[in-house]
């Protein structure tokens, strides 16, 4: 499952989905943590207008996204693309939202969106 976050210094979640400088994405397996990409950086979508669009196909293989705050359309557009977004409080720390992937992963009592994900394999 493919995790991502929005932080701007890679050790907490500090940034707004739509202003992210980038996003640390992890492969989250339940037992072993991996930085798999940190490369969604302002400078590479300086040209492109629509900043929701570009995040969005970037992060397309994704199953959830941390961020501080994000609006309504670009929530609706992640749900539309299948990936879930999550706001959590500025200044939490990726490795603490890992440790409670992996609690409730190993709990069997999953939300039912992610539940289905894993159902269908898409995580």
């Amino acid at each position: 499952m493919l995790i991502a976050f929005a932080s701007s210094d890679g050790l907490a979640i500090d940034s707004h989905f739509a202003s992210a400088p980038k996003f640390e994405m992890y492969k989250f397996t339940g037992t072993e943590q991996g930085v798999i990409q940190t490369s969604l950086v302002v400078e590479d979508m300086a040209e492109t207008e629509d900043r929701v669009d570009a995040r969005v196909n970037m992060l397309k293989e994704c199953v959830i996204v941390y961020c501080t705050q994000i609006g309504g359309p670009a929530a609706a557009r992640l749900v539309q693309s299948g990936i879930h977004p999550l706001k959590v409080p500025e200044g939490t720390l990726i490795t603490d939202e890992l440790e409670r992937m992996s609690k409730l992963l190993l709990s069997q009592k999953l939300p039912p969106w992610l539940k289905k994900k894993l159902d269908k394999g898409e995580a």
